[in-house]
């Protein structure tokens, strides 16, 4: 009996050994696929150590940009931190409401992440996921961006994406003809129309560019900052559209009569677009414009651009209204999650990483490449920033004084349906039409809509 008992021991001791030698001197065991190393390893942006979701594979809808040339360039360090496979799909921005509206329907799980403008948010809501809790758990703080950035992602108080890229207005000028009839830097709009004239009437190059056609509602980026620089408003606190009032004739009429009275821009921004009112500067046609800081780099190319224009293009805040301040509009492009993602962990990991303000300043200083040099930082640390500001020439100080004025279009999902009343309004004006009879109908015309929407 002593030696059966004896043995018995002698049995459960070994037992008991193997499991203590297995399990890692009586630790849990670890999770399949983590070593110890991985396990005790802290990654920065709050990612998650040990690679839990290494394998996924996760699909992004972007648009064609300089800032997401460079995020796809970096991806790699994403994947090599966390195992995750990352694509991306570069859609045309002409269409990328419409396939995010037929994604998002379809319900298909395709896209995990799309990029869109914040103006178009409203109206896609119900297919993104809100990105409160996880904001929250991650310990980021959304003041780490602009308000006027913050405001764009946030939709019936919900946080509904990070901002990616961002676009405040400037003006650009050329400054060896400002330099030649010893002209000062337009602080206001009637300093911008003087020195218009004076260029005008003094050279075959026109005072200012603008774009008054209708192309996707362009035409309305400018006109809105006269708006509110002279204290107007699209809407008054109750919905009601009130763009047609003293204020609004005002700033409309100002603005179109660069074109119909002063004469001091090309005939050819009745029709222009962004893209051709930058080129009119670009090509020696104007000596000024309005519009998104990203521009620079077309005025500055080589390819692009005259000599005159590389040489001497330069930029500054936006003119203020005389005696009221000034107001600009902005935009932005976050980076979303789509609420029908079949990898909503993964995909936020990815949102972590991407949309830390270090890789931003990595990328913004980086003008290695053609393809994915951009100046196009959203984090108020890269405004600030000595190395972000060396590479630009201090571009991001002076966007920093426009975004501190900045406000961005109304939050509702009719505003596609607005925006396209007002932009064909500013274009008839723009060819003749009357300012106060225009405003008015189109007024009417938006009043129908938001009480069609019940407002």
């Amino acid at each position: 009996m002593r030696k059966i008992l004896i043995l018995g021991i002698s049995v459960f001791l070994l037992c008991l050994g193997t499991q203590f030698l297995f399990a890692g001197g009586g630790r849990e065991p670890e999770p399949q696929g983590m070593t110890g190393a991985e396990t005790a390893e802290e990654l920065p942006y709050g990612l998650k150590p040990g690679k839990p979701y290494a394998g996924t594979t996760i699909t992004m809808m972007l648009n064609n940009a300089t800032k997401n040339n460079a995020l796809q360039k970096h991806a790699a360090e994403f994947t090599e931190m966390t195992g995750i496979e990352v694509q991306m799909d570069m859609v045309p921005y002409g269409s990328l409401l419409e396939k995010i509206t037929s994604e998002g329907v379809a319900a298909t799980g395709t896209y995990d992440i799309v990029t869109f403008l914040d103006s178009w948010g409203p109206s896609i809501k119900q297919f993104l996921m809100p990105l409160d809790d996880k904001i929250a758990s991650a310990g980021i703080n959304m003041n780490r961006y602009p308000p006027a950035f913050q405001q764009a992602v946030t939709y019936d108080g919900k946080v509904h994406g990070l901002p990616w890229r961002g676009h405040p207005q400037l003006l650009f000028y050329r400054a060896d003809l400002l330099d030649k009839y010893n002209l000062d830097v337009p602080q206001t709009w009637a300093e911008l129309e003087e020195v218009a004239k004076v260029i005008t009437a003094n050279t075959d190059v026109y005072g200012t560019s603008g774009n008054y056609g209708t192309s996707a509602g362009q035409n309305l980026f400018v006109w809105i900052t006269y708006m509110w620089s002279n204290g107007g408003a699209i809407f008054d606190d109750n919905w009601k559209p009130v763009f047609n009032n003293d204020l609004g004739v005002e700033a409309t009429a100002r603005y179109v009569g660069l074109l119909t009275d002063l004469k001091v821009a090309p005939p050819g921004s009745v029709t222009y677009n962004e893209y051709e009112s930058v080129n009119s500067m670009s090509q020696g046609e104007s000596a000024m414009v309005i519009s998104w800081w990203w521009q620079y780099q077309n005025l500055v190319d080589k390819e692009k651009s005259i000599p005159e224009v590389v040489e001497n293009a330069r930029f500054a805040p936006v003119p203020e209204w005389e005696g009221k301040g000034g107001a600009t509009y902005a935009i932005c492009m976050p980076l979303s999650l789509m609420k029908d993602s079949r990898n909503q962990e993964a995909a936020w990991e990815f949102l972590k990483w991407a949309a830390n303000p270090d890789l931003e300043k990595t990328i913004v200083t980086d003008k290695s490449e053609p393809s994915t040099t951009t100046n196009v930082g959203v984090h108020v640390s890269s405004l600030k920033d000595a190395a972000v500001n060396a590479a630009w020439n201090n571009m991001h100080q002076a966007a920093a004084k426009s975004l501190a004025v900045s406000r961005i279009m109304p939050q509702i999902a009719e505003w596609p349906q607005v925006s396209d009343v007002l932009s064909i309004a500013i274009s008839e004006i723009a060819t003749g039409a009357p300012v106060k009879a225009t405003l008015d109908q189109a007024a009417a015309e938006v009043e129908d809509i938001m009480k069609r929407a019940g407002y």
